[in-house]
């Protein structure tokens, strides 16, 4: 998480201000400064000491979701009125929202490798940043500024890991990597997409427009410079997510001071959404570090799923948790014994012990509870 007095002796602006929490309404859990080991294996066998089977999850908005269908269309079209108004469709299924399996997969590996000490899964390392937005110490140059990362932890210097080519490779991935894939190694956790039920909206949802991201602010106070219009980080503040809040429905635009807004189509808060989850030849730790990550049992911070966190849109609460797995191939249909209960809180107790990172757990609890200004 980021030191106030830190930014302050940099001379730079108090994260926990106010203005500050409501202008950049996010904090970062630590990164660790080697990455963890996971616990890989191959597809070809079941190990007698790992769990196959279903993971059965429900979950209940308490914000509007919006999973974005990447098309705009018309209020009328998406059944929100009569009017022409141009809204950010949702992802359907057979005329039905849903939750893609994919989009319950990425904000759960998110928070399972902030828990876990995996790599920071980031997609670039490199970007370009418009002038206008970069901070008045770091402008060396009159157009935009290259930004580059080249903290370790985050580009793989530490032990690079390339594309799993080999079995014996395995054994360098990270817990989050292990479990949920990498170049050249399918992962063990299989969602299929999240079937909801709930009122649908009568109306468009209004919303602050999202702001483009700027690479510049993941750096650590003190760990960035610039020179010849390229900006160097070479210490990141973490794995960055979002506080809880109200919804922002509109944003002072800094050119006139008028109100920016946008049009959206939303499920309704009050929704059910149930996600069933294949997993395949897990520990017992990976099962409950995967259950705290989607949310599960005290202290695992708010959830939230979909596009517009940041302006309090996706917020759900885990409702009910069932699992029926079986050990090795025992959930093979020729062989299929009777289910027996599995002990959801036990696998997190394991989990906590062994795999789960105390202190970055904390410090994603706090983060996502912690409330910004309205």
């Amino acid at each position: 998480m980021r030191d106030a007095d830190e930014y302050l002796r940099q001379g730079r602006n108090d994260p926990l201000a106010p203005e500050q929490l409501k202008e950049h309404p996010y904090d970062f859990v630590s990164l660790p400064s080697e990455p963890a080991t996971g616990q890989a294996t191959g597809h070809d066998k079941y190990p007698r000491n790992r769990w196959t089977g279903w993971l059965r999850l429900r979950y209940k908005t308490l914000t509007p979701l919006h999973v974005g269908s990447g098309v705009f269309e018309t209020a009328r079209e998406c059944g929100l009125g009569d009017r022409a108004t141009p809204v950010r469709g949702i992802t359907r299924r057979r005329g039905r929202p849903v939750l893609p399996g994919s989009g319950w997969k990425g904000a759960v590996r998110n928070r399972f490798e902030a828990i876990t000490r995996s790599r920071l899964a980031l997609a670039d390392t490199r970007a370009r940043q418009p002038l206008f937005k970069v901070p008045e110490a770091l402008k060396t140059g009159r157009g935009s500024h290259s930004v580059q990362i080249q903290d370790r932890r985050v580009t793989g210097g530490l032990r690079p890991l390339g594309v799993v080519r080999r079995p014996d490779q395995l054994g360098d991935l990270s817990p989050a990597e292990a479990l949920f894939g990498c170049m050249g190694y399918r992962g063990r956790v299989h969602p299929g997409d999240g079937a909801i039920e709930g009122p649908s909206a009568s109306e468009p949802q209004r919303i602050a427009p999202l702001e483009s991201p700027v690479m510049h602010r993941l750096a650590k106070p003190g760990k960035s410079s610039s020179t010849s219009g390229t900006i160097v980080i070479s210490e990141v503040e973490g794995r960055k997510f979002y506080y809880d809040g109200p919804l922002v429905e509109s944003r002072q635009t800094r050119q006139n001071g008028g109100e920016s807004y946008e049009y959206i189509d939303a499920v309704a808060a009050g929704a059910t959404i149930r996600v069933d989850v294949h997993l395949q030849s897990l520990t017992d730790a990976e099962i409950g570090a995967l259950l705290v990550s989607a949310g599960y049992g005290d202290g695992a911070g708010v959830m939230r799923f979909g596009g517009f966190k940041s302006v309090g849109l996706g917020k759900v609460v885990l409702e009910q948790a069932e699992a029926e797995l079986g050990r090795g191939n025992d959930t093979s249909s020729w062989r299929r014994k009777p289910a027996a209960p599995f002990d959801l809180a036990a696998a997190v107790a394991a989990a906590r012990k062994t795999l789960i990172d105390a202190r970055a757990l904390d410090e994603l609890d706090q983060i996502t509870r912690r409330r910004r200004p309205e």
